[in-house]
C-alpha cells in the first residue's frame, strides 16, 4: 500500500478545503488506485482531524500493543496448553482481549496457528461413525444411480458431515478457488463483493465440477480407510 502518511496528509487537506469524507475517499481512489485507504479507514481519519487532531502520524508508530503484555501472553499460553481445541475466538471470549491482541500473541509470540473455527482432529466415536454412515450411503446412491453426482445442484440434496470440511466439496474446492481468485482484492462495499463473487463463480467450467467430484469420491473411501478419521492436505486425494 503507498505510503500511509502520505494519504493521511492528503485527507487533512481535504478537510482543510472543506471536502466531505466521501468526496475525500474518492479523492483517494483517483489518486492512490487500489492501494487506497478503504472508507471506513478514510471516515475516521477525517474524523479525527474533524475533532481537532493536527498531527498526520500514526499514533501507533512505535508503541507496543497495550493487550501484547507479558501478563497476557502468559494467560493465552496457559489456555492453549489446557485446551489445545480453543479458537481465537475463545480466547478473547475467556480473557477479555481484543481478537487482533489474541490472533498476535498465539502467532507472534507463542509461534501457534490456532483456527478461527475449531474442526475436531480427534473426533469423538459418535461423529467418526456418521461420517463413515454418511460415506457408505453416498457410495450406496451412486452404485444404484451412475449419474447420482451429476443430479447433486445444492448441498442439501447430499447428507449433512458436521465436523468435516475435508469431505465437503464447498470446503475442499469452491472456497478455496475463491480464495485464491478474490485474493488481494479490495472491496468497499458488500454489493461489490457480491458481484466479484458471481464474476469468479461463472469462470468455473464444467471440467473444474466434474473434477471436484471425482475427488470427492475419492475422499469418501480415504475416509473409510482412515479409521473414519479427518484428514487434510494433498493426501486427501
Amino acid at each position: 500500500m503507498a505510503d500511509l502518511r502520505e494519504q493521511r496528509v492528503c485527507i487533512n487537506f481535504c478537510f482543510k478545503l472543506g471536502k466531505t469524507a466521501a468526496e475525500t475517499h474518492q479523492m483517494l481512489k483517483q489518486a492512490f488506485g487500489e492501494n487506497n485507504l478503504g472508507q471506513t479507514q478514510t471516515s475516521n481519519c477525517y474524523k479525527r482531524f474533524k475533532n481537532g487532531r493536527t498531527s498526520t502520524d500514526d499514533d501507533r508508530s512505535g508503541r507496543p500493543s497495550k493487550g501484547k503484555t507479558p501478563e497476557n501472553v502468559a494467560k493465552v499460553r496457559d489456555l492453549i496448553l489446557q485446551d489445545r481445541r480453543l479458537t481465537i475466538q475463545d480466547l478473547c471470549n475467556a480473557l477479555g482481549l481484543s481478537y487482533g491482541t489474541c490472533q498476535r500473541i498465539s502467532s507472534e509470540e507463542l509461534n501457534v496457528r490456532i483456527a478461527a473455527k475449531f474442526v475436531p482432529q480427534l473426533l469423538q466415536n459418535e461423529q467418526k461413525q456418521h461420517r463413515l454412515e454418511v460415506c457408505r450411503e453416498l457410495q450406496q446412491q451412486l452404485q444404484e444411480d451412475p449419474n447420482f453426482l451429476s443430479k447433486v445442484v445444492t448441498a442439501d440434496e447430499i447428507p449433512h458431515q458436521p465436523y468435516s470440511p475435508d469431505l465437503a466439496p464447498c470446503d475442499f474446492f469452491l472456497f478455496p478457488e475463491m480464495k485464491i481468485k478474490l485474493k488481494g482484492r479490495r472491496f468497499d462495499t458488500a454489493e461489490e463483493i457480491q458481484v466479484e463473487t458471481q464474476t469468479v463463480l461463472k469462470t468455473l467450467t464444467k471440467k473444474d465440477f466434474q473434477d471436484a467430484f471425482e475427488k470427492w469420491q475419492k475422499r469418501w473411501d480415504r475416509c473409510m480407510r482412515s479409521q473414519r478419521d479427518y484428514f487434510e492436505g494433498d493426501g486427501a486425494e
